[in-house]
């Protein structure tokens, strides 16, 4: 369609042509496949395995709410200045929080689960307050304008996918491993938390890949013009404006 100049949902060269779109696209997706159902994992090993109610459960993962929501704040202010590299630091505290809760899991009674975990769910929180809203913005900074709209539909759609594997794929994986233990629930959850560190660990790279390839190309760019890319507006890691070449 795209070849006979017709208008398809979803232009394929948001993902060939497009600077950051792809990866970005990808890197929330393999994030969210933990993130969303890591949550549910809590929930049922909270409330089925340690008989916290609704409300205890809730509270007990409040930390990385807090933490989230804190980073979150300073986020938007701090992704035009750093770049890629802030959602590789916030991966990088996603998987160091999410990593240490499942060992305080394996190691804590049961009965000090809740309080036990809090720090490393607040330093999950932290570094997952700086993943989504600049992975968003990095992953459409390049974005023409008339494809601003197919673009953010199919990143949003890319997320919603990953986050359907991720609800449906770790509840069921804590229940294979809860069989398998004779109910041992701090194994099953921490089973699924080191999934969702898998993810985030699949996350990482893929930020990591992006970091080196946008330095690489500002390289080649400063190499080749002798100077700023015209039109465009440096800082570092590739946040700026190319305004691509590409049209309908």
């Amino acid at each position: 369609m795209v070849a006979r100049d017709g208008q398809p949902v979803f232009d394929p060269r948001l993902v060939t042509q497009t600077r950051g779109y792809g990866i970005g696209a990808a890197l929330g997706t393999v994030y969210f496949v933990g993130f969303s159902g890591i949550w549910l994992v809590f929930a049922l090993f909270f409330q089925t395995g340690l008989g916290y109610t609704p409300l205890q459960s809730g509270l007990a993962v409040t930390p990385f709410a807090l933490g989230s929501a804190s980073a979150a704040v300073v986020a938007g202010r701090l992704v035009e200045r750093y770049g890629r590299r802030l959602t590789v630091l916030g991966l990088a505290g996603v998987v160091v929080g999410l990593a240490a809760a499942a060992v305080v899991l394996l190691l804590v009674p049961p009965s000090a689960a809740g309080w036990a975990i809090a720090p490393a769910l607040l330093v999950g929180g932290i570094g997952g307050g700086f993943v989504i809203s600049p992975n968003i913005t990095m992953t459409l900074r390049d974005v023409p304008v008339s494809m601003a709209g197919s673009a953010g539909g199919g990143l949003q759609t890319a997320q919603r996918f990953g986050a359907a594997i991720g609800t449906a794929a770790l509840p069921g994986l804590f229940y294979l491993v809860l069989s398998a233990t004779g109910e041992d629930y701090p194994a099953a959850a921490a089973t699924g938390l080191a999934v969702s560190v898998l993810g985030a660990v699949a996350a990482l790279v893929l930020g990591v890949v992006d970091l080196r390839r946008n330095r690489a190309e500002d390289a080649g760019h400063g190499a080749g013009d002798g100077g700023p890319v015209p039109g465009g507006r440096h800082g570092p890691d590739g946040v700026h404006a190319h305004g691509h070449a590409w049209h309908h």
